[in-house]
């Protein structure tokens, strides 16, 4: 993995987000209770339950009706927004939360052509761990419907859980990430899993 993605990991960490949905799909199934989220450039999509918010994708819900009165919230989405953010979709569980929002994010980033899926995936744990000072990681090789995906399971601190999906598609590395309270890991575990089994990019 290169350095700019490197240095980028951090910021996936930490992301929480919110508001609107679109229009469902016929390209890839739609778990019940879900609906599709599309990003138009670069294309992709990711299905993420009904009631969650998201910001980034075809709605177009502009930051401040999003934020509300929280202007560093508002700061945060209008960065996220610019055309050169690395993320690309953010999306928040409402329910799960004034302290702590259950949040997602996507970030797509260029990675060589000589770098290849087997080499990623025995080099990123390694790279989590000295990033964000992580001792023990779950791996996992799996299949989206963008390609072949390497999914980690780690925590950064002792109250969060992350689930990451590092999906290489062509030139181009997608990393979905998911962030939940520790004490609600085990509910949204599935529902991360089917979340990230929706992932189209192309």
């Amino acid at each position: 993995m290169t350095g700019r993605v490197r240095r980028r990991l951090p910021l996936l960490l930490f992301i929480v987000a919110l508001a609107g949905c679109s229009s469902p799909s016929d390209a890839v199934a739609v778990p019940r209770g879900f609906t599709l989220r599309t990003v138009e450039k670069p294309t992709f999509s990711v299905a993420l339950p009904g009631g969650w918010r998201s910001f980034g994708d075809r709605a177009h819900t502009n930051a401040k009706r999003v934020a509300g009165n929280d202007d560093r919230l508002r700061a945060e989405l209008e960065t996220l927004a610019r055309s050169d953010s690395p993320v690309k979709l953010v999306g928040f569980d409402p329910a799960s939360g004034r302290r702590f929002s259950t949040n997602m994010n996507v970030l797509q980033t260029q990675v060589p052509s000589s770098l290849s899926f087997d080499d990623m995936a025995r080099t990123e744990a390694r790279q989590i761990k000295a990033a964000a000072g992580v001792k023990s990681i779950r791996q996992q090789r799996t299949n989206v419907p963008a390609g072949r995906t390497l999914h980690l399971t780690y925590a950064p601190r002792s109250n969060v859980v992350v689930q990451q999906y590092f999906v290489r598609h062509g030139d181009l590395l997608y990393v979905l990430t998911y962030t939940t309270h520790s004490a609600d890991a085990t509910r949204y575990a599935a529902l991360f899993d089917r979340s990230a089994h929706t992932f189209q990019a192309g």
